[in-house]
């Protein structure tokens, strides 16, 4: 049994989750506990769920060792249905704790906009580093829930449109920020918030003049920003789409501290960084198709800062929780790995503070 389930203090973590009625109460709306014939009650099934993604267990193993300390008695094909039938629950549970943590979410947000963080992170199991998998999601963080998780094979690339839908705002890191698949959000009727990287996708003037974007940077950093109408190409399909680029400068020790971070990963890949790409590092630059009357700068700032809730759980659940160890390829079983895991990192996260340089407290924000 792994030692970090053992050590956890079953109570304070109900505690921390709310009532055992309010659990109990919880998982029968989600329809995770319509009988208690094969398990106690919530507490019960919720010491489930950690143990299956905490514990490594197969669902061999848990069902023995379930039965073996009397939480519940099935067999392992009843656990697979019991654990996938809680995915919407456990979620619920995260969600309410993300609400708790993201108050600023709902605000001023227009009633029909859904701001949607859209994440893809690689599942290196055990062996070839040429093996491994990508588990994709899309968190609704108007409703605080996480409605998609794919797990593919490595050939199947990060989209933004991922599923995409009228009336959402798709906010993403920079691996997102492909002009032919913004223009797919557009299309779709939708729009996006993601950044931009130092040299892609290209960025083209009214002109059609390909604008050079360190100059846009030292612009903005005697300025203390810039906000510009730009067209967003693809260099080979030449796809382009209507956007702004808007570029804040980070706080001085911030940006030092990208820089640096630049730096080390230049080092790692083994490549010369160049000196513009370094400067741009203590930049925030971020591609929108938001009006700019209704979504200023510092606004932008605030609205890319939530994702950063997604992303820094998924960096609590590679370093403490395991995400390697994800065996899940069924979508279900997937969600419900992803959301004990988000639940996990989150309730880690409190004593855990982020030292990113990218981190939201480094980031531009309005006062």
């Amino acid at each position: 049994m792994n030692d970090s389930l053992e050590a956890l203090d079953w109570g304070e973590l109900v505690g921390r989750l709310g009532s055992v009625e309010e659990l109990e109460s919880s998982a029968r709306e989600a329809g995770a506990l319509l009988r208690k014939r094969q398990v106690g009650g919530a507490v019960d099934l919720l010491r489930l769920c950690f143990a299956y993604v905490l514990g490594g267990f197969s669902l061999r193993t848990l069902a023995a060792w379930a039965d073996q300390r009397g939480l519940a008695s099935m067999s392992d094909v009843a656990m697979l249905k019991r654990l996938k039938a809680s995915a919407d629950w456990v979620g619920c549970l995260v969600s309410e704790l993300l609400a708790e943590r993201c108050p600023e979410t709902f605000a001023g947000v227009p009633g029909d906009l859904r701001l949607m963080a859209v994440d893809a992170t690689v599942v290196a199991p055990p062996g070839p580093k040429r093996v491994y998998w990508m588990v994709h999601t899309v968190f609704d963080l108007s409703r605080l829930t996480l409605c998609s998780v794919e797990v593919t094979d490595r050939h199947e690339a990060e989209r933004l449109s991922r599923g995409v839908k009228a009336g959402e705002l798709r906010i993403a890191d920079r691996a997102h920020a492909k002009a032919a698949d913004l223009a797919e959000v557009v299309e779709a009727g939708a729009d996006f918030l993601v950044r931009a990287p130092s040299n892609y996708p290209r960025l083209l003037d009214s002109d059609g003049q390909l604008l050079d974007r360190l100059a846009l940077c030292r612009e903005a950093g005697g300025k203390g920003m810039l906000d510009r109408c730009v067209m967003v190409q693809d260099g080979k399909s030449k796809v382009e789409v209507a956007a702004r680029v808007v570029i804040l400068p980070l706080p001085p020790e911030a940006a030092e501290k990208a820089r640096r971070r630049a730096r080390r990963l230049a080092a790692k890949a083994r490549y010369r960084p160049s000196q513009g790409g370094i400067e741009m590092a203590g930049y925030l630059v971020l591609l929108t198709s938001l009006a700019a009357h209704d979504w200023p700068p510092e606004r932008l700032a605030s609205t890319y800062r939530l994702r950063w809730q997604i992303e820094l759980a998924f960096k609590r659940m590679k370093s403490l929780i395991g995400l390697e160890d994800l065996r899940a390829k069924d979508a279900e079983l997937a969600r419900l790995w992803i959301n004990t895991a988000l639940l996990a990192a989150l309730l880690a996260e409190d004593d855990l503070p982020a030292l990113d340089p990218e981190a939201p407290d480094s980031l531009p924000l309005a006062a």
